[in-house]
């Protein structure tokens, strides 16, 4: 079964957010290149790269996903993260520490 989320970073100012997507992006591709990413702008009419990365994943991914979020957390201290389904929030405010909160996220169950 075929996953669509979104991941994008909160309380951070457009420039901050594209290079962090980058970043994250890099790590993503580094992890595992069967993942389809890309990259969707918040708004149209800005030049920003993008500040959301869309991703496109299986279900064996999910953990190799959610490792990848993880570390790139780790080496991006004070960079939190919210994570969207089909504009539904599944986990937000997420930092480093939230390894578990990050998985489930990407198994698809809903954290609290």
């Amino acid at each position: 079964m075929e996953q669509r989320l979104e991941i994008s970073f909160e309380d951070c100012p457009a420039a901050d957010a594209n290079r962090l997507v980058q970043a994250l992006e890099d790590q993503i591709r580094e992890t595992d290149s069967s993942i389809q990413l890309s990259l969707r702008k918040d708004r149209p009419d800005s030049q920003d790269f993008g500040s959301t990365l869309v991703l496109l994943f299986g279900t064996p991914v999910a953990v190799a996903l959610a490792r990848a979020v993880s570390t790139f957390l780790q080496r991006h201290s004070g960079a939190t993260i919210r994570i969207t389904r089909s504009g539904e929030v599944i986990a937000s405010n997420l930092d480093s520490r939230d390894a578990a909160r990050i998985a489930e996220a990407f198994a698809g169950k809903k954290s609290p």
